[in-house]
């Protein structure tokens, strides 16, 4: 397979869009050009040419190119190959991955889903020049505390070390096309390790968070046999565990409770915290605060805490939630 992509300095999304070819067929060919000649003798051509065509050429450039996903970002040229071959890659490392077992079809999908989410809006708001104007709209700042809030913070995120600031810092901008190619090559074949861990770990996260879903009853407390990603369950499946407060579950010295989120956009937000009289404490003084044999510890928090067997940790999870100040 051979790929056309512009030269000059290289940015994270048609970076991206390489790396998908790459997983795709490890022999895959790279030229950097904007000669028209050049580029219509490969296979695919991305991120340049002026045409989007979206079965050979994938060019978001143009004026007319007016394609977008439901929640308004544009999509640039690390969305438009994802959503062209991203279950195709899916589906490719599944089979590669001999303890992933066989994966259903709405699996990879919502595997797919997520990944666009995570990893390639972010890349196509940073290069198609959406990215200030799509936070404004979602924090909608009205008065002029709030905005200036919000261009602080939208200044941190700028300088936030994600995959675009990585990526454009291996460019030379005083380097030859071709000391510039093997930059290049040099950049898709470290992040072809990466991407290829993420693409494969999202979808076997995916099938551990259906394990939790079926897990969960309904009620205040999410009660499970082995550890599993809850968290992200709760917060990738958020209208699921609207009722549930807490959950429980193994670890290497015992079990564990834990506090669910409180919010989406933040991880240290609890929606039930412990008892005030409980955090902080531990070994003897906490048992005998609590009347808990095996409890163990509750941190400082109030967020999470442990005991030594199941039917302590039902008992304290009983507790906890009996007596959190919220």
């Amino acid at each position: 397979m051979l790929v056309a992509t512009h030269n000059g300095s290289f940015h994270a999304d048609e970076v991206t869009a390489s790396v998908i070819f790459y997983l795709l067929d490890p022999e895959t060919r790279f030229i950097r050009t904007r000669d028209p000649e050049a580029m219509e003798k490969a296979d695919y051509v991305v991120d340049v040419s002026g045409q989007f065509d979206l079965e050979k050429h994938f060019d978001h450039h143009p004026r007319e190119f007016r394609i977008f996903r439901e929640n308004g970002i544009k999509y640039a040229t690390a969305g438009l190959i994802w959503k062209k071959f991203g279950m195709t890659l899916l589906k490719k490392l599944a089979a590669e991955t001999p303890d992933l077992g066989e994966v259903p079809e709405n699996i990879l999908k919502k595997a797919f889903d997520t990944v666009d989410r995570n990893v390639m809006e972010y890349t196509d708001l940073t290069d198609n020049g959406q990215l200030d104007s799509y936070t404004a709209q979602i924090a909608a700042p009205e008065t002029p505390g709030e905005t200036a809030v919000y261009h602080r913070v939208n200044r941190f995120f700028m300088h936030t070390p994600v995959i675009p600031y990585l990526v454009a810092m291996q460019n030379r901008h005083d380097g030859t096309d071709e000391e510039q190619l093997e930059r290049f090559l040099d950049t898709v074949k470290a992040l072809a390790v990466l991407y290829r861990n993420i693409f494969i770990k999202t979808v076997s996260d995916t099938l551990l968070e259906e394990e939790v879903i079926k897990a969960y009853d309904g009620s205040e407390i999410l009660r499970l046999d082995k550890k599993l990603p809850w968290f992200d369950a709760v917060m990738n499946n958020w209208d699921i565990f609207t009722a549930c407060k807490i959950a429980i579950y193994p670890d290497k010295k015992g079990f564990r409770i834990q506090s669910l989120p409180g919010s989406l956009s933040s991880r240290f937000i609890n929606r039930c915290n412990s008892p005030l009289a409980w955090r902080g404490k531990e070994g003897e003084e906490l048992r005998t605060i609590s009347g808990i044999s095996t409890i163990t510890f509750v941190h400082n928090s109030g967020f999470t805490g442990g005991a030594e067997t199941r039917e302590d940790i039902d008992l304290m999870a009983r507790k906890w939630i009996d007596g959190s100040d919220k």
